[in-house]
């Protein structure tokens, strides 16, 4: 399917694994450049350079937990503009 979102530029959190990293997957797919954010540098990294050795998209990864105070400045001066945000951080206290 061609969503006409060729170059889009993408701002994925929660993005390494899971439902973030499909959904990063699908966006790579249609020739989106991704930006990758979440906790752990390492699973970042793994994910971008899968995605980048099956798709010709720029990968940036983003290593920040946003439950802290500034990281959501941080990721918007990293990432710059975005043209589309998938919010797909959560924080969901045990027991809920």
């Amino acid at each position: 399917m061609d969503l006409n979102l060729t170059g889009k530029s993408v701002l994925i959190t929660g993005g390494s694994k899971g439902l973030g990293l499909a959904i990063a997957w699908r966006f790579a797919s249609e020739g989106c450049h991704l930006h990758l954010a979440a906790r752990s540098p390492a699973v970042l990294e793994d994910a971008a350079d899968s995605i980048r050795r099956h798709y010709p998209v720029k990968v940036d990864t983003i290593a920040v937990d946003l439950a802290q105070d500034g990281s959501a400045g941080r990721v918007t001066q990293a990432c710059g503009d975005i043209d589309i945000l998938v919010n797909n951080a959560g924080d969901i206290p045990s027991g809920y």
